[in-house]
């Protein structure tokens, strides 16, 4: 008849209701309902509460049902007191601990995931040192699982793994030698990552191997198999690698099957599998389509592996799907140097009615903004390779701090995008938008006066804007959050015209780089430009200059560079038709912070300038910073991943301004 959860408070009901099968007006057994107490019981040692019991009990009703209790004692959290690494000589402690997903408890444990003893964790984080190892130059390194203690009062755990290091090798020669008659070893010899010297890592090997798995298949060779033959010269500590190409199998695609997908619909798993039924495969296939379906966010678990079809050369591909929860409603409230208090609430579905779609309302705002947006994207429209959207965006904006006046902006795009390939994309898309610039008061300088026909009668004034735009970014960041190398590079350009009001064509450009100079340390390099100019006889208009400061180099308030007219009562900032910046950047993770905590640092320096005003502010008496000048500062930052999204909070002093420039060295609010 029913089933109720008593004692149950650290963990929601929600979750404990989703984890037992035994449901209302369902059968019910002895051994089901045991087996539901021994899933709550493991969900409280999941969470760190090793002490919980659950005893499960039934009331007798009329009519052959049953009311079934479970009553939940639950344990206190079991922490971690200390993790020695016994037999580690060529890394610290702390390094290791850095590896491992178990850490230590302390009065942080309130932002960890992993602040408490997991007997799973500990072993899967035995697997993790062993990893570590292998990766850094000792193939051979032997990790003993880690053994826990329980101290005299029950409340904590000592963990020692035990570990036999062995030699440390460096990487040899790595050759390639193909039995495959009429095919060029050489044609995949760029796939080899391995630098001789290097230390040995067995990542950089199996990298080496799915890359010229690929590129074989593009070669076409889709039934090659690739195996490392592995020489150790135990008096050099090297390793020479060859890598042996042979002509495996032919197999093909006879059937795909999918299962677990309750919401998704089946198309959405199968376009991202890039083969039907017919197509050749291998393993390396099933791995990258599987990494493919993994990225959607859509699911917690995807396993998929090959079976045996009708005949030796036919697999059945089986396709095993556990649903996560993809729409989310998510609200903030924080505060911004550069805003002041500011808040948001969201309402996003990553798979709108399982077809994949994504789907975006925000509101959004502050002492000085308002800001509402409705997004939506379909990937894979009308079933290609193209993703196409639109946005609709209302937003007003207070400037009446750095240029004596306020912005209204509504309107809207239509976007189209194409993948060329794993690394590079383009986009296309047409935005309308109403412009209004209003509040203007009698101190406001001339050029923002100026733009306001019949001012002083009137205090605002509207306009259209029409534009058509395109772009393209290249990516090849190994992480797209917490990136250690690669490069991101992206370019836009916007020709506005299109109808409207205003004439004015739009260049941007960003490019970034990452290099991992440690596990822990990476550096970061920047460089940014814009232009925009008027066309057809037009200037650029007052909202559509840039206005760069803290966001740009920082140390400078916002809007505290670039053109500024010192004859009117706030020193309005007035905007430039050029900028261009660059940033080196060091960002490490903070010595002694568990890196579940989602904390790093940074050491940064800044440099940049926004010059060029448009004709009437060049006119003025009073202008200044029209002219390019070098603005520079270096400064240190904290940078938190927080549930409320990136946060970042920098200290920067200038070393490099302009006697009118505006600083402000602390800056604090969601990272760029």
């Amino acid at each position: 008849a029913n089933v109720t959860l008593v004692g149950a408070s650290a963990i929601d009901k929600k979750q404990i209701e989703q984890a037992i099968e035994l449901k209302a007006r369902e059968r019910q057994t002895q051994s089901r309902m045991h087996a539901d107490a021994l899933r709550i019981r493991d969900l409280y040692r999941r969470r760190g509460r090793l002490a919980t019991t659950v005893v499960p009990s039934v009331a007798n009703l009329p009519d052959g049902r049953v009311d079934v209790l479970f009553t939940i004692s639950e344990g206190a959290v079991t922490k971690v007191d200390s993790i020695a690494f016994d037999g580690a000589k060529a890394f610290t402690a702390a390094q290791l601990r850095d590896v491992i997903s178990t850490t230590l408890s302390s009065w942080l444990d309130i932002l960890k995931t992993a602040a408490f003893y997991d007997a799973e964790r500990v072993e899967s984080d035995r697997d993790l040192v062993r990893r570590y190892y292998a990766n850094n130059g000792f193939p051979d390194a032997q990790v003993t699982a880690g053994k826990a203690e329980l101290n005299a009062q029950g409340t904590g755990y000592a963990i020692t793994f035990t570990i036999d290091e062995g030699e440390r090798y460096v990487f040899g020669d790595a050759t390639i030698a193909s039995k495959i008659d009429g095919f060029d070893a050489n044609s995949v010899a760029s796939a080899i990552k391995i630098r001789t010297g290097a230390a040995f890592s067995r990542a950089t090997v199996d990298q080496s191997l799915m890359l010229m798995t690929e590129m074989l298949s593009k070669h076409g060779q889709p039934f090659g198999v690739v195996e490392v033959d592995p020489h150790k010269d135990r008096a050099k500590r090297s390793i020479a690698l060859v890598f042996r190409i042979t002509a495996g199998k032919p197999l093909y695609v006879e059937r795909i099957d999918i299962s677990g997908n309750i919401q998704t619909k089946d198309y959405v798993i199968r376009r991202e599998l890039r083969v039907a039924e017919g197509d050749p495969i291998n393993t390396y296939m099933v791995e990258i389509a599987r990494a493919r379906i993994k990225a959607l966010g859509f699911f917690q678990i995807v396993d998929m592996k090959l079976e045996p079809g009708s005949a030796p050369d036919r697999a059945r591909l089986a396709i095993v799907v556990t649903e996560q929860e993809t729409g989310k409603i998510s609200f903030g409230v924080g505060y911004s140097t550069s805003e002041g208090v500011v808040g948001d609430i969201s309402w996003t579905e990553n798979n709108l009615f399982g077809n994949g779609q994504y789907l975006q309302i925000k509101l959004s705002g502050s002492l000085v903004r308002l800001q509402a947006d409705v997004g939506f994207t379909e990937p894979h429209l009308l079933g290609t390779n193209f993703s196409g959207g639109f946005d609709l965006f209302y937003k007003d904006t207070d400037y009446t701090q750095q240029a004596s006046y306020k912005d209204r902006r509504v309107g809207g795009d239509v976007r189209l995008g194409f993948a060329i390939s794993d690394q590079v994309s383009a986009s296309v898309n047409y935005t309308f938008v109403r412009n209004t610039l209003y509040s203007v008061g009698p101190l406001a300088s001339a050029a923002i006066r100026e733009a306001i026909p019949g001012f002083p009668t009137n205090t605002s004034s509207s306009y259209n804007t029409s534009s058509v735009g395109y772009g393209v970014a290249y990516d090849t960041r190994d992480n797209k959050k917490h990136p250690t190398s690669g490069i991101m590079a992206t370019t836009s350009q916007d020709f506005a015209g299109v109808g409207g009001d205003v004439k004015y064509i739009r260049s941007l450009t960003d490019l970034r780089a990452y290099y991992a100079v440690t596990d822990t340390v990476t550096v970061m390099g920047r460089a940014r430009g814009g232009v925009i100019s008027g066309w057809g006889g037009q200037d650029v208009r007052l909202l559509d200059l840039f206005y760069k400061g803290s966001e740009t180099v920082r140390g400078f308030a916002p809007a505290g560079i670039g053109p500024r007219d010192l004859a009117s009562a706030n020193q309005d900032a007035l905007g430039g038709k050029m900028y261009a910046a660059a940033t080196a950047e060091t960002m490490f993770q903070l010595p002694g912070v568990p890196k579940d905590l989602g904390l790093s640092g940074a050491a940064f320096v800044d440099a940049g300038s926004l010059w060029g005003a448009n004709k009437t502010a060049a006119a003025l008496p009073g202008i200044a910073g029209s002219a390019a000048s070098l603005r520079a500062s270096v400064g240190v930052g904290l940078a938190w991943d927080s549930p409320l999204g990136p946060l970042r909070a920098d200290y920067a002093i200038p070393i490099l301004k302009q006697a009118f420039d505006k600083t402000q060295p602390f800056s604090f609010g969601l990272a760029p």
